[in-house]
């Protein structure tokens, strides 16, 4: 049974001590039911969240979390475009600390980012381009200081190939799509890449923002930090690919690039698209693992309109980009331009 919201106002007193509450009220905040929440005010006007776990995962990963956002210190933090929550307290539930631990963290203001407001072209995609990128360009240090999971791209690659063959076993997946994702895993250009600090677990529902038409339309907060670690940078890109409009999608990698310049690798939207696939395999996987038919059901749908996809080339390439190969006459006739237009530079400034 959720505690009452004025028990875990009584849960919030405990675990930061000289907290004065004003008010307290019931607090969803878009989740799941992982959570018992409560907002609550203080005398001093400051808005805090109290939750307690509701099972085990979620004890889990409010732990994970924690951990995460203190190796965010303000140092790190000031190189973030956008606000991250803090702990305020931590406190215990039950006698002798038999229970799941309390949790009071700063409420951060702002609106859920709706898939429909991040349009081509504007300032939400191009601020949620340089957010991820501002993720990415964090210290790697911070990670394994913290002791937060860290996975090379040879664990990332052998962890899709495990799932893809896992995929393969249950014998729903079409064969061009099984296929499709075999060569995707089998192309060892594709994972030539750098592990960078990622938030692991990014999805539109973990941004916050300031309202449409708002004068500055930005990404303002970012929620849901437990699988922060260092990773595959295209994990947190994945889920952009869902945006309404192949176009949204391309502005946000767009921004990440400009952002991150030199820094991308040639592979990264390729990664991403597989990923974003394979959350179908994986969510197909859990259906009939736990025996729910409709959730099986739901996979088959989007396999099937994957197939379509595929079958009608639309659905994009997931093999890394070849450089063409220039001939020996293209590679001289190369050379000669640039070397004229060096000698009219030089003439120029003659």
């Amino acid at each position: 049974m959720p505690r009452p919201y004025l028990t875990l106002a009584a849960l919030a007193t405990a675990a930061l001590p000289g907290l004065d509450v004003a008010r307290a009220q019931p607090f969803t905040g878009g989740g799941e039911g992982e959570f018992d929440s409560a907002l609550i005010t203080g005398r001093d006007g400051a808005h805090l969240v109290v939750r307690v776990p509701a099972t085990p995962a979620a004890a889990h990963a409010q732990d994970a979390e924690t951990r995460a956002l203190a190796a965010l210190t303000a140092g790190v933090r000031a190189r973030l475009p956008f606000a991250v929550t803090t702990v305020r307290g931590i406190g215990v539930t039950g006698g002798r600390g038999s229970g799941p631990l309390s949790q009071v963290r700063d409420y951060l203001p702002g609106h859920r980012v709706r898939p429909d407001a991040v349009l081509a072209g504007g300032p939400l995609a191009a601020s949620l381009g340089a957010a991820i990128a501002a993720v990415h360009a964090l210290p790697p240090g911070i990670v394994a200081e913290a002791g937060l999971p860290r996975t090379t791209s040879a664990e990332a690659l052998g962890a899709a190939a495990d799932l893809v063959e896992r995929a393969a076993v249950c014998d729903r997946v079409p064969p061009p799509v099984l296929a499709r994702w075999r060569a995707a895993v089998g192309d060892t250009a594709n994972w030539q890449y750098r592990p960078v600090v990622i938030h692991g677990a990014l999805t539109i529902d973990r941004l916050l923002s300031a309202p449409r038409g708002a004068p500055d339309e930005r990404v303002t907060g970012v929620l849901g930090w437990e699988a922060m670690s260092l990773g595959d940078p295209a994990r947190d890109l994945a889920w952009t690919l869902a945006l309404p409009g192949e176009a949204a999608a391309g502005s946000v990698f767009a921004a990440y690039s400009r952002a991150r310049g030199g820094s991308v690798d040639r592979e990264l939207r390729q990664r991403a698209m597989l990923y974003a696939e394979l959350e179908i395999g994986r969510w197909l996987l859990h259906g009939l693992e736990r025996g729910l038919a409709e959730v099986v059901r739901d996979a088959e749908t989007m396999l099937a309109t994957l197939l379509d996809s595929v079958r009608q080339d639309t659905a994009g390439s997931l093999l890394h980009e070849t450089i063409p190969v220039l001939s020996v006459e293209q590679v001289q006739r190369m050379l000669d331009d640039r070397r004229q237009s060096a000698a009219r530079s030089h003439a120029a400034t003659d």
